[in-house]
C-alpha cells in the first residue's frame, strides 16, 4: 500500500538580530545618511542659544551694545560649528573608505552620533558663561570633544581590524587614516589640560594645531 504524502518544507531559524544580506549597499547607505542627517540637525541647533531669550533694549538705544554682549555665544557658535564640521568631514572621509557593515560596527557609529547630539550642550554651557576666567566650560566642552574623537577612530579602527573596508585599501592608506585618526583624538584630549590655561589655547589646538597634525600626517605617511 502507497501512501501519498504532501512535501513539508523544513523549518529554518532565522536569526532576527542577523544584518539582511540582501540590503547590501542599501543598508550601508542608510546608515550613511542617517549620520549625515544627525550631523546636520546638530548644527542647526548650535544656533538656538543666538535666538533664545533675546532681551532688546527699548527704543532701539544701544542696540549695537546689547548685540556685541553676546560675542562670546557667537564665538562658541563659530568654534562649535568648525570643529563639528571637522568631525563630520572625518565620518564622510572614513565611511568612504568602509564598503560594508554589520552589527557592531551599527552599534559604533550609534556610539559615536551619540556624542556627537550631546555636543549643543556643552557648547550651550561654554556660551553661557559670565566669567572669563572660568575654565570649567572650556574644559567640559574639550572633554565631550575628546569623547567624540575617540568614538569615531574606535569606529575606524574596528572597521579596518574587521575586514569591513574596501578591499583596494592597502596597508599604507589604512596605516595613514589610522594614525590621522589616533593623532587628533590625543590632540583633543591635551586640549582638557590645556583648557585650563584659558578659550585662546583650547581654540588654537582645536583650529589649528589639529588641522595642521593631520596635514603633516598625510604628508609623511601619504603612499607614494
Amino acid at each position: 500500500m502507497r501512501t501519498d504524502q504532501a512535501a513539508v518544507p523544513s523549518a529554518r531559524f532565522v536569526d532576527p538580530h542577523a544584518s539582511d544580506p540582501d540590503e547590501g549597499t542599501l543598508g550601508f547607505e542608510r546608515l550613511v545618511f542617517f549620520s549625515d542627517a544627525v550631523f546636520a540637525i546638530v548644527i542647526t541647533l548650535l544656533v538656538l542659544p543666538l535666538t533664545a531669550e533675546i532681551e532688546l533694549p527699548e527704543g532701539g538705544r544701544g542696540l549695537a551694545g546689547a548685540v556685541f554682549e553676546r560675542w562670546p555665544t557667537v564665538l562658541t557658535f563659530v568654534v562649535s560649528f568648525l570643529v563639528i564640521g571637522q568631525f563630520w568631514t572625518a565620518h564622510h572621509r572614513t565611511f568612504g573608505l568602509i564598503e560594508r557593515q554589520d552589527q557592531t560596527l551599527l552599534w559604533l557609529n550609534l556610539v559615536g552620533l551619540l556624542t556627537v547630539a550631546f555636543l549643543p550642550f556643552p557648547a550651550a554651557i561654554l556660551g553661557a558663561r559670565n566669567e572669563t576666567g572660568d575654565a570649567f566650560p572650556v574644559a567640559f566642552f574639550a572633554a565631550s570633544m575628546t569623547l567624540t574623537s575617540c568614538a569615531l577612530t574606535a569606529t575606524w579602527l574596528y572597521a579596518a581590524r574587521s575586514g569591513l573596508v574596501r578591499p583596494s585599501l592597502g596597508r599604507d592608506r589604512i596605516r595613514l587614516v589610522t594614525v590621522r585618526a589616533a593623532v587628533t583624538s590625543v590632540i583633543f584630549l591635551l586640549s582638557v589640560p590645556a583648557a585650563l590655561l584659558g578659550l585662546p589655547v583650547a581654540i588654537a589646538l582645536w583650529l589649528g594645531v589639529i588641522p595642521l597634525a593631520r596635514m603633516l600626517v598625510v604628508r609623511r605617511l601619504a603612499p607614494r
